[in-house]
């Protein structure tokens, strides 16, 4: 078990950064640390050896930035300061030295990675990628996919991240700051943590089934969710579990033409890639935290992807998760990796959605809302995923008018929860300067996506409502033939770990 408390101290380099309690084998994870602090190197005080080197992502005015720290032959607390040794960019340090080969295969290629600790132990990643059609222990990997094999201890050294404290993760945005509002959220997701039983075999191991024998392909983003889990609840479980779909994503969904993931289906590779069905932010989070190179390239990827895929309907077929999605997920990728390309990409993205702002319905209408001289509002859809990825994009972009209209459509939505009714509003009709037709849902997924379109006070208003606060005790139900899914919609929400 590792202990780790945050001890960040601006200006004052020789003050801990870090204080570890360690009373097992070396550790291997990733942290932002102030850049000052690295200008001058790193060290652990007292007997033990530490290795660190920046993570690929932030560029060179990034700060802070994201570095894997290495730490091997340590017992009881130890404290990481500045002004110590530089950079192990080479992989040789004194804690562990990181060798690689790679070899051409008749069905592809193989890339080892093994990391020789100062201790004798040795860890091993053997990954295969697949040019052809290959069984390996009785089933077929296609062209295109992956399979990884971890050895050692390897996919543990990570596991020091779950007893970092919050406001580590509350800085970077990974987390929003704590309280008790969703308390009784959060203790049913804990209980659900345990029945999400992953797909059978190699191929399976990280990606959940759901109704109608569908593979999810973690729809909604269920590392992010999983990941979410494991920090707020400290559950090394589902921290393992939220490495297991990133590496799923990465070996198994992604598509080499598009470049997008497949979406669910059948299979896992059988849906048609679409941009509103796309997600990164989780597989990169766990790339961040478990120091994994290849996991942040491919979240890198896919948002060049997403980048180059404009959004796919026209008229009725014009779909909001196809602008707002994309959007949020850029928007995600570019807070930790700027690029302008990218940012390009997001500002389009953001500039086609504020043209769809309706002053009367005060909302952002979409071909898919269309219907006579009305339109069909979404809320869940508006509300979970349309403002908070305007929301995002304003973090990085300030403009006033576009808040301004976020604004409106956020007290709609509050406007339209407020009519005392049970549950919550998912969709409803405007039209006349009206709004009817409204159909509301309790327990329900979807609807505790609209949550997550209020600010901090209005939340905890709502939430005090009798009303809500018995919509969304119990979300999902354990017996849902959907439940990855289902709960990937629920603990992917930032409200839910307020």
């Amino acid at each position: 078990m590792v202990f780790l408390s945050l001890l960040c101290a601006p200006g004052l380099l020789t003050q801990g950064l870090l204080s570890v309690h360690l009373d097992g084998g070396p550790v291997r994870f990733g942290v932002p640390l102030p850049a000052a602090a690295l200008a001058q190197g790193l060290r652990l005080e007292g007997p033990g050896a530490l290795q660190w080197r920046r993570l690929p992502v932030g560029g060179a005015l990034a700060d802070p930035v994201w570095v894997e720290l290495a730490i091997a032959g340590a017992t009881g607390g130890r404290r990481v300061v500045g002004e110590g040794a530089p950079e192990s960019a080479d992989g040789r340090g004194p804690a562990f030295v990181r060798e690689e080969e790679e070899v051409l295969l008749p069905h592809g290629r193989e890339r080892r990675v093994r990391w020789r600790w100062c201790d004798g132990s040795v860890d091993e990643c053997v990954r295969t990628e697949f040019s052809a059609d290959t069984e390996i222990g009785g089933e077929v990997y296609t062209a295109g996919e992956a399979l990884t094999v971890w050895r050692g201890a390897a996919t543990t050294r990570a596991d020091v991240v779950c007893a970092l404290p919050r406001r580590l993760f509350e800085g970077v945005s990974l987390l929003p700051p704590g309280g008790r509002s969703a308390a009784v959220v959060q203790k049913h997701l804990a209980s659900l943590l345990p029945l999400l039983h992953e797909l059978p075999g190699a191929r399976g191991a990280g990606d959940f089934g759901r109704s109608g024998k569908v593979v999810t392909n973690l729809e909604f983003d269920t590392t992010l969710a999983l990941l979410r889990a494991a920090l707020a609840l400290r559950d090394e479980k589902a921290f393992a579990m939220a490495g297991r779909a990133a590496q799923h994503l990465r070996d198994r969904d992604l598509d080499p033409r598009s470049g997008l993931p497949f979406p669910h289906g059948l299979d896992h590779r059988t849906g048609v890639p679409a941009p509103g069905h796309a997600w990164l932010e989780g597989l990169l989070w766990v790339g961040l935290l478990r120091a994994d190179d290849g996991h942040i390239a491919a979240a890198r990827n896919i948002g060049q992807a997403l980048a180059a895929c404009p959004p796919m309907g026209e008229r009725r077929q014009e779909l909001a998760r196809d602008y707002a999605w994309p959007l949020l997920e850029l928007e995600g990728l570019l807070a930790i990796d700027p690029d302008p390309r990218l940012a390009r990409a997001a500002d389009r993205l953001a500039t086609a959605i504020a043209l769809r702002y309706d002053a009367q319905v005060r909302t952002f209408r979409f071909g898919e809302g269309e219907v006579g001289d009305g339109y069909l509002e979404r809320g869940w859809i508006t509300g979970g995923i349309v403002v908070p990825a305007l929301q995002a994009h304003l973090r990085r972009r300030p403009n006033a008018e576009l808040a301004a209209c976020v604004r409106a459509v956020q007290q709609a939505l509050l406007d339209q929860i407020g009519r005392a009714r049970p549950g919550l509003p998912t969709h409803w009709r405007c039209a006349g300067g009206r709004t009817f037709a409204e159909h509301r849902e309790a327990h329900a997924a979807e609807a505790m996506l609209v949550l997550e379109a209020f600010e901090p006070a209005d939340l905890r208003r709502l939430l005090r409502r009798e009303t809500i606060g018995d919509s969304i005790a119990a979300v999902p139900e354990p017996e849902d033939p959907d439940l990855a899914t289902k709960f990937s919609m629920v603990a992917r929400c930032t409200w839910v770990w307020r």
